[in-house]
Protein backbone atom coordinates (compact mmCIF):
# COMPACT_ATOMS: atom_id res chain seq x y z
CA UNK A 1 0.00 0.00 0.00
CA UNK A 2 1.41 3.45 -0.92
CA UNK A 3 2.64 5.47 2.07
CA UNK A 4 0.05 8.26 1.79
CA UNK A 5 -2.77 5.76 1.41
CA UNK A 6 -1.47 3.90 4.46
CA UNK A 7 -1.50 7.13 6.53
CA UNK A 8 -5.10 7.85 5.53
CA UNK A 9 -6.11 4.28 6.37
CA UNK A 10 -4.46 4.38 9.81
CA UNK A 11 -5.99 7.79 10.57
CA UNK A 12 -9.46 6.53 9.62
CA UNK A 13 -9.01 3.42 11.76
CA UNK A 14 -7.89 5.41 14.79
CA UNK A 15 -10.81 7.84 14.53
CA UNK A 16 -13.31 5.02 13.99
CA UNK A 17 -12.13 3.17 17.10
CA UNK A 18 -12.23 6.34 19.21
CA UNK A 19 -15.79 7.01 18.06
CA UNK A 20 -16.78 3.48 19.08
CA UNK A 21 -15.17 4.04 22.49
CA UNK A 22 -15.77 7.74 23.18
CA UNK A 23 -14.82 7.63 26.86
CA UNK A 24 -11.15 7.82 25.95
CA UNK A 25 -8.30 5.57 24.85
CA UNK A 26 -4.54 5.83 25.20
CA UNK A 27 -2.14 5.56 22.26
CA UNK A 28 -1.04 2.17 23.57
CA UNK A 29 -4.61 0.87 23.69
CA UNK A 30 -5.25 2.12 20.17
CA UNK A 31 -2.04 0.48 18.95
CA UNK A 32 -2.95 -2.86 20.55
CA UNK A 33 -6.55 -2.95 19.37
CA UNK A 34 -5.71 -1.91 15.81
CA UNK A 35 -2.49 -3.98 15.59
CA UNK A 36 -0.69 -0.88 14.32
CA UNK A 37 2.68 0.41 15.48
CA UNK A 38 2.61 3.03 18.22
CA UNK A 39 4.58 5.44 16.01
CA UNK A 40 1.91 5.27 13.30
CA UNK A 41 -0.86 5.70 15.86
CA UNK A 42 0.90 8.69 17.45
CA UNK A 43 1.34 10.37 14.05
CA UNK A 44 -2.36 9.87 13.27
CA UNK A 45 -3.40 11.20 16.68
CA UNK A 46 -1.35 14.35 16.13
CA UNK A 47 -3.01 14.98 12.76
CA UNK A 48 -6.50 14.27 14.12
CA UNK A 49 -5.88 16.62 17.04
CA UNK A 50 -4.67 19.38 14.74
CA UNK A 51 -7.78 18.97 12.58
CA UNK A 52 -10.10 19.30 15.58
CA UNK A 53 -11.48 15.75 15.28
CA UNK A 54 -10.13 14.66 18.67
CA UNK A 55 -8.83 16.17 21.89
CA UNK A 56 -6.15 14.97 24.31
CA UNK A 57 -6.12 15.15 28.10
CA UNK A 58 -3.01 14.48 30.18
CA UNK A 59 -2.94 13.76 33.92
CA UNK A 60 0.62 12.88 34.97
CA UNK A 61 1.65 10.02 32.64
CA UNK A 62 -1.92 9.05 31.73
CA UNK A 63 -2.74 10.48 28.29
CA UNK A 64 -6.17 9.83 26.79
CA UNK A 65 -7.74 10.83 23.48
CA UNK A 66 -11.42 11.66 22.94
CA UNK A 67 -13.49 12.02 19.75
CA UNK A 68 -15.16 15.41 19.30
CA UNK A 69 -18.44 16.45 17.74
CA UNK A 70 -18.28 18.90 14.86
CA UNK A 71 -20.76 21.31 13.34
CA UNK A 72 -22.53 22.60 16.45
CA UNK A 73 -21.19 25.89 17.80
CA UNK A 74 -21.57 26.03 21.58
CA UNK A 75 -21.76 29.25 23.62
CA UNK A 76 -19.02 30.25 26.05
CA UNK A 77 -19.00 33.18 28.50
CA UNK A 78 -15.64 34.47 29.74
CA UNK A 79 -15.94 36.36 33.04
CA UNK A 80 -12.63 38.07 33.88
CA UNK A 81 -12.12 41.69 34.93
CA UNK A 82 -8.55 41.94 33.59
CA UNK A 83 -8.94 42.86 29.90
CA UNK A 84 -5.62 41.29 28.86
CA UNK A 85 -6.36 37.97 30.57
CA UNK A 86 -9.91 38.02 29.20
CA UNK A 87 -8.47 38.41 25.69
CA UNK A 88 -5.92 35.64 26.28
CA UNK A 89 -8.71 33.28 27.34
CA UNK A 90 -10.65 34.16 24.20
CA UNK A 91 -7.64 33.42 21.99
CA UNK A 92 -6.91 30.23 23.93
CA UNK A 93 -10.22 28.48 23.32
CA UNK A 94 -10.26 29.43 19.64
CA UNK A 95 -12.86 30.37 17.06
CA UNK A 96 -15.05 27.26 17.26
CA UNK A 97 -17.34 28.80 19.88
CA UNK A 98 -19.75 31.71 20.20
CA UNK A 99 -17.80 33.72 22.75
CA UNK A 100 -19.21 36.46 24.96
CA UNK A 101 -17.21 38.40 27.52
CA UNK A 102 -18.03 40.06 30.82
CA UNK A 103 -15.75 42.11 33.06
CA UNK A 104 -18.00 42.56 36.12
CA UNK A 105 -20.02 40.12 38.22
CA UNK A 106 -23.49 41.64 37.99
CA UNK A 107 -23.10 42.07 34.23
CA UNK A 108 -22.03 38.42 33.96
CA UNK A 109 -25.06 37.12 35.88
CA UNK A 110 -27.38 39.13 33.66
CA UNK A 111 -25.74 37.70 30.53
CA UNK A 112 -26.02 34.13 31.85
CA UNK A 113 -29.76 34.48 32.37
CA UNK A 114 -30.26 36.15 29.00
CA UNK A 115 -28.06 34.06 26.71
CA UNK A 116 -27.86 30.65 28.52
CA UNK A 117 -24.24 29.81 27.71
CA UNK A 118 -23.08 26.17 27.63
CA UNK A 119 -19.88 26.88 29.56
CA UNK A 120 -18.60 29.70 31.76
CA UNK A 121 -14.93 30.46 32.38
CA UNK A 122 -15.16 32.30 35.68
CA UNK A 123 -12.78 34.38 37.78
CA UNK A 124 -13.57 34.70 41.49
CA UNK A 125 -12.31 38.16 42.50
CA UNK A 126 -14.65 40.33 40.43
CA UNK A 127 -16.07 43.83 40.87
CA UNK A 128 -19.77 43.59 41.65
CA UNK A 129 -20.98 40.06 42.29
CA UNK A 130 -18.31 37.61 43.50
CA UNK A 131 -17.52 34.64 41.27
CA UNK A 132 -18.61 32.13 43.93
CA UNK A 133 -22.02 33.78 44.16
CA UNK A 134 -22.38 33.56 40.38
CA UNK A 135 -21.40 29.89 40.49
CA UNK A 136 -23.83 29.13 43.31
CA UNK A 137 -26.74 30.93 41.64
CA UNK A 138 -26.17 29.20 38.29
CA UNK A 139 -25.92 25.72 39.81
CA UNK A 140 -28.97 26.30 42.04
CA UNK A 141 -31.17 27.39 39.11
CA UNK A 142 -33.03 24.40 37.58
CA UNK A 143 -32.82 26.00 34.13
CA UNK A 144 -29.09 26.78 34.36
CA UNK A 145 -27.66 23.99 36.54
CA UNK A 146 -26.25 22.00 33.61
CA UNK A 147 -24.05 24.91 32.57
CA UNK A 148 -20.40 23.85 32.86
CA UNK A 149 -18.37 26.17 35.09
CA UNK A 150 -14.56 26.25 35.02
CA UNK A 151 -13.09 28.48 37.72
CA UNK A 152 -9.79 30.17 36.78
CA UNK A 153 -8.49 32.15 39.74
CA UNK A 154 -5.36 33.48 41.43
CA UNK A 155 -7.11 33.60 44.81
CA UNK A 156 -5.89 31.35 47.66
CA UNK A 157 -6.17 27.88 46.13
CA UNK A 158 -6.56 26.01 49.42
CA UNK A 159 -9.78 27.73 50.43
CA UNK A 160 -11.15 28.66 47.03
CA UNK A 161 -10.62 25.27 45.39
CA UNK A 162 -12.88 23.78 48.07
CA UNK A 163 -15.35 26.67 47.92
CA UNK A 164 -15.59 26.39 44.13
CA UNK A 165 -16.36 22.67 44.27
CA UNK A 166 -18.79 23.23 47.14
CA UNK A 167 -20.72 25.76 45.06
CA UNK A 168 -20.84 23.33 42.14
CA UNK A 169 -17.93 24.27 39.85
CA UNK A 170 -16.95 21.52 37.45
CA UNK A 171 -13.22 22.24 37.60
CA UNK A 172 -10.76 24.65 39.21
CA UNK A 173 -7.63 26.00 37.48
CA UNK A 174 -5.06 28.14 39.25
CA UNK A 175 -3.55 31.25 37.70
CA UNK A 176 -1.25 31.59 35.91
CA UNK A 177 -3.15 29.02 33.87
CA UNK A 178 -1.85 26.60 31.27
CA UNK A 179 -3.48 27.60 27.98
CA UNK A 180 -3.28 24.05 26.62
CA UNK A 181 -5.06 22.66 29.68
CA UNK A 182 -7.85 25.25 29.47
CA UNK A 183 -8.42 24.67 25.75
CA UNK A 184 -8.42 20.89 26.21
CA UNK A 185 -10.95 21.03 29.05
CA UNK A 186 -13.31 23.34 27.14
CA UNK A 187 -13.18 21.13 24.04
CA UNK A 188 -13.80 17.90 25.95
CA UNK A 189 -16.54 19.41 28.14
CA UNK A 190 -18.46 20.80 25.17
CA UNK A 191 -17.65 18.53 22.23
CA UNK A 192 -16.80 15.05 23.52
CA UNK A 193 -19.00 12.32 22.11
CA UNK A 194 -20.65 9.85 24.47
CA UNK A 195 -21.48 10.43 28.12
CA UNK A 196 -20.85 13.71 29.93
CA UNK A 197 -17.22 14.27 30.83
CA UNK A 198 -16.27 14.71 34.50
CA UNK A 199 -12.53 15.37 34.88
CA UNK A 200 -12.60 14.82 38.63
CA UNK A 201 -13.70 11.19 38.42
CA UNK A 202 -12.85 10.28 34.81
CA UNK A 203 -9.41 9.04 35.80
CA UNK A 204 -7.88 5.68 34.81
CA UNK A 205 -10.05 2.85 36.12
CA UNK A 206 -9.07 -0.70 37.11
CA UNK A 207 -8.41 -1.85 33.53
CA UNK A 208 -6.20 1.07 32.58
CA UNK A 209 -4.43 1.03 35.96
CA UNK A 210 -3.58 -2.62 35.40
CA UNK A 211 -1.78 -1.73 32.18
CA UNK A 212 0.05 1.22 33.73
CA UNK A 213 1.25 -0.92 36.64
CA UNK A 214 2.32 -3.74 34.34
CA UNK A 215 4.28 -1.31 32.16
CA UNK A 216 5.97 0.14 35.25
CA UNK A 217 7.00 -3.34 36.41
CA UNK A 218 8.37 -4.24 33.00
CA UNK A 219 10.22 -1.03 32.22
CA UNK A 220 11.15 0.64 35.49
CA UNK A 221 11.95 -0.88 38.88
CA UNK A 222 12.76 2.56 40.35
CA UNK A 223 9.08 2.96 41.05
CA UNK A 224 6.62 3.05 43.92
CA UNK A 225 2.89 2.49 44.14
CA UNK A 226 0.48 3.86 46.76
CA UNK A 227 -3.13 3.49 47.76
CA UNK A 228 -4.68 6.84 48.83
CA UNK A 229 -8.07 6.74 50.55
CA UNK A 230 -10.43 9.07 52.38
CA UNK A 231 -10.76 7.86 55.96
CA UNK A 232 -14.26 7.99 57.47
CA UNK A 233 -15.92 8.91 54.18
CA UNK A 234 -18.81 6.60 55.03
CA UNK A 235 -19.27 8.24 58.42
CA UNK A 236 -19.14 11.68 56.81
CA UNK A 237 -21.83 10.63 54.34
CA UNK A 238 -24.01 9.29 57.17
CA UNK A 239 -23.82 12.65 58.90
CA UNK A 240 -23.95 15.07 55.96
CA UNK A 241 -25.44 13.16 53.03
CA UNK A 242 -24.45 11.73 49.66
CA UNK A 243 -23.93 15.06 47.91
CA UNK A 244 -21.43 16.10 50.60
CA UNK A 245 -19.57 12.80 50.17
CA UNK A 246 -19.29 13.40 46.43
CA UNK A 247 -18.02 16.90 47.10
CA UNK A 248 -15.20 15.54 49.28
CA UNK A 249 -14.19 12.96 46.65
CA UNK A 250 -14.13 15.67 43.99
CA UNK A 251 -12.05 17.93 46.22
CA UNK A 252 -9.43 15.24 46.88
CA UNK A 253 -9.30 14.40 43.17
CA UNK A 254 -8.81 18.08 42.29
CA UNK A 255 -5.99 18.52 44.83
CA UNK A 256 -4.33 15.31 43.64
CA UNK A 257 -4.56 16.27 39.96
CA UNK A 258 -3.14 19.73 40.68
CA UNK A 259 -0.17 18.21 42.50
CA UNK A 260 0.66 15.53 39.94
CA UNK A 261 0.61 18.12 37.14
CA UNK A 262 3.79 19.41 38.80
CA UNK A 263 5.27 15.90 38.77
CA UNK A 264 8.78 15.54 37.38
CA UNK A 265 8.36 11.79 36.88
CA UNK A 266 7.79 10.74 33.30
CA UNK A 267 5.97 7.57 34.26
CA UNK A 268 3.76 8.63 37.15
CA UNK A 269 0.02 8.01 37.08
CA UNK A 270 -3.16 8.48 39.09
CA UNK A 271 -6.28 6.32 39.00
CA UNK A 272 -9.64 6.35 40.75
CA UNK A 273 -11.23 3.03 41.71
CA UNK A 274 -14.35 4.33 43.45
CA UNK A 275 -15.53 4.74 47.05
CA UNK A 276 -12.98 7.46 47.76
CA UNK A 277 -9.93 5.36 46.84
CA UNK A 278 -7.13 6.34 44.47
CA UNK A 279 -4.06 4.49 43.19
CA UNK A 280 -0.96 6.64 42.65
CA UNK A 281 2.30 5.45 41.10
CA UNK A 282 5.55 7.23 40.31
CA UNK A 283 9.29 7.50 40.87
CA UNK A 284 10.91 6.42 44.14
CA UNK A 285 10.51 8.96 46.96
CA UNK A 286 8.72 11.37 44.61
CA UNK A 287 5.32 9.69 44.95
CA UNK A 288 5.36 9.77 48.74
CA UNK A 289 6.37 13.44 48.64
CA UNK A 290 3.44 14.26 46.36
CA UNK A 291 1.00 12.38 48.60
CA UNK A 292 2.40 14.08 51.69
CA UNK A 293 1.74 17.47 50.05
CA UNK A 294 -1.79 16.37 49.09
CA UNK A 295 -2.47 15.22 52.65
CA UNK A 296 -1.08 18.46 54.12
CA UNK A 297 -3.24 20.58 51.84
CA UNK A 298 -6.32 18.52 52.71
CA UNK A 299 -5.60 19.10 56.41
CA UNK A 300 -5.43 22.84 55.73
CA UNK A 301 -8.82 22.82 54.02
CA UNK A 302 -10.53 20.70 56.70
CA UNK A 303 -11.47 23.71 58.80
CA UNK A 304 -13.29 25.21 55.83
CA UNK A 305 -15.12 21.92 55.27
CA UNK A 306 -16.44 21.76 58.82
CA UNK A 307 -17.13 25.50 58.98
CA UNK A 308 -19.54 24.84 56.11
CA UNK A 309 -21.59 22.27 58.02
CA UNK A 310 -24.00 24.89 59.26
CA UNK A 311 -24.70 26.29 55.81
CA UNK A 312 -23.80 24.48 52.60
CA UNK A 313 -23.24 20.99 54.05
CA UNK A 314 -26.62 19.65 55.06
CA UNK A 315 -26.92 16.93 57.68
CA UNK A 316 -28.39 13.69 56.39
CA UNK A 317 -31.73 12.44 57.76
CA UNK A 318 -31.45 10.11 60.77
CA UNK A 319 -31.08 6.49 59.67
CA UNK A 320 -31.64 3.86 62.36
CA UNK A 321 -29.66 1.32 60.32
CA UNK A 322 -26.51 3.34 60.94
CA UNK A 323 -26.77 2.42 64.64
CA UNK A 324 -26.17 -1.21 63.72
CA UNK A 325 -23.56 -0.62 61.03
CA UNK A 326 -20.51 -2.69 61.81
CA UNK A 327 -18.20 -0.31 59.99
CA UNK A 328 -15.46 1.03 62.23
CA UNK A 329 -15.91 4.54 60.87
CA UNK A 330 -17.74 6.76 63.34
CA UNK A 331 -19.64 9.91 62.49
CA UNK A 332 -17.74 11.73 65.25
CA UNK A 333 -14.42 10.86 63.61
CA UNK A 334 -13.27 13.48 61.11
CA UNK A 335 -12.47 12.66 57.52
CA UNK A 336 -8.77 12.45 56.73
CA UNK A 337 -6.47 11.19 53.99
CA UNK A 338 -4.50 8.01 54.53
CA UNK A 339 -1.99 6.45 52.19
CA UNK A 340 0.16 3.32 52.24
CA UNK A 341 2.79 1.96 49.92
CA UNK A 342 2.15 -1.25 48.02
CA UNK A 343 5.59 -2.95 48.22
CA UNK A 344 6.73 -3.10 44.63
CA UNK A 345 9.66 -5.41 45.37
CA UNK A 346 7.24 -8.06 46.60
CA UNK A 347 5.03 -7.65 43.53
CA UNK A 348 8.12 -8.07 41.35
CA UNK A 349 9.27 -11.15 43.30
CA UNK A 350 5.85 -12.72 42.88
CA UNK A 351 5.78 -11.79 39.22
CA UNK A 352 9.22 -13.30 38.57
CA UNK A 353 8.32 -16.45 40.46
CA UNK A 354 5.29 -16.98 38.24
CA UNK A 355 7.37 -16.38 35.13
CA UNK A 356 9.77 -19.11 36.24
CA UNK A 357 7.09 -21.58 37.32
CA UNK A 358 6.04 -24.36 35.01
CA UNK A 359 3.18 -26.77 35.60
CA UNK A 360 4.51 -30.22 36.63
CA UNK A 361 4.10 -32.88 33.96
CA UNK A 362 0.83 -34.78 34.17
CA UNK A 363 -0.95 -32.25 36.38
CA UNK A 364 -3.95 -30.06 35.62
CA UNK A 365 -2.38 -26.90 37.01
CA UNK A 366 -2.10 -24.01 34.54
CA UNK A 367 -0.89 -20.44 34.69
CA UNK A 368 -4.37 -19.02 34.89
CA UNK A 369 -4.81 -16.53 37.72
CA UNK A 370 -2.84 -15.98 40.92
CA UNK A 371 -4.41 -13.73 43.54
CA UNK A 372 -1.81 -11.95 45.63
CA UNK A 373 -4.13 -11.65 48.62
CA UNK A 374 -1.35 -10.63 51.02
CA UNK A 375 -1.28 -7.26 49.30
CA UNK A 376 -4.79 -6.53 50.54
CA UNK A 377 -3.37 -6.16 54.04
CA UNK A 378 -0.23 -4.40 52.84
CA UNK A 379 -2.29 -1.82 50.98
CA UNK A 380 -4.38 -1.26 54.09
CA UNK A 381 -7.64 -1.59 52.19
CA UNK A 382 -10.12 -4.43 52.06
CA UNK A 383 -11.47 -3.07 48.80
CA UNK A 384 -8.30 -3.09 46.68
CA UNK A 385 -6.94 -6.32 45.25
CA UNK A 386 -3.93 -6.73 42.97
CA UNK A 387 -3.88 -9.93 40.94
CA UNK A 388 -0.96 -11.40 39.06
CA UNK A 389 -2.11 -13.50 36.14
CA UNK A 390 -0.45 -15.78 33.63
CA UNK A 391 -1.16 -15.03 29.98
CA UNK A 392 -1.89 -17.65 27.27
CA UNK A 393 1.57 -17.03 25.79
CA UNK A 394 3.31 -17.72 29.10
CA UNK A 395 3.74 -14.12 30.19
CA UNK A 396 2.41 -12.44 33.29
CA UNK A 397 0.06 -9.49 33.68
CA UNK A 398 -0.95 -7.36 36.65
CA UNK A 399 -4.55 -6.37 37.30
CA UNK A 400 -6.19 -4.08 39.83
CA UNK A 401 -9.74 -4.65 40.98
CA UNK A 402 -12.09 -4.06 43.87
CA UNK A 403 -11.87 -6.68 46.57
CA UNK A 404 -15.39 -7.91 45.83
CA UNK A 405 -14.39 -8.51 42.21
CA UNK A 406 -16.80 -5.90 40.89
CA UNK A 407 -15.85 -2.84 38.91
CA UNK A 408 -16.86 0.30 40.73
CA UNK A 409 -17.00 3.78 39.23
CA UNK A 410 -19.04 5.48 41.93
CA UNK A 411 -18.10 8.84 43.25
Amino acid sequence: MPEEQRKVSVEAGVLSLLERKPDGLSAHELSEELSISKDEVSASLQLLNQSGAIEVRKVANSVNYYPLQTGTQKKVLIVEDDADINKLMELTIGKDYQIQKAFEGNEAMKMVREFRQDLIILDLMLPGMHGLEICGRVKADPELKNTVIVIVSAADAVKNRFSSIKYGADYYIRKPFNTRELRSLVNIFLKKKGKKFDPLVDLPDEKRLSKLIDDALTNNTNFELYNLRIHNLKGFESEYGESSRKMIVRLVSQILQDKVQEWESRNGFVGYIGEGEFVVGGGKNETETVLSEVSTEFERVQKFIYQSTGSQLKKAPFNIESLFDGDSQKTGDKIALQYDEIPFDKIIQKRNKILETKAPAGTQKTLNEYSYSELMQLVGSSNLDLKISGTPKGGVSISVSKGDGEENQQQ
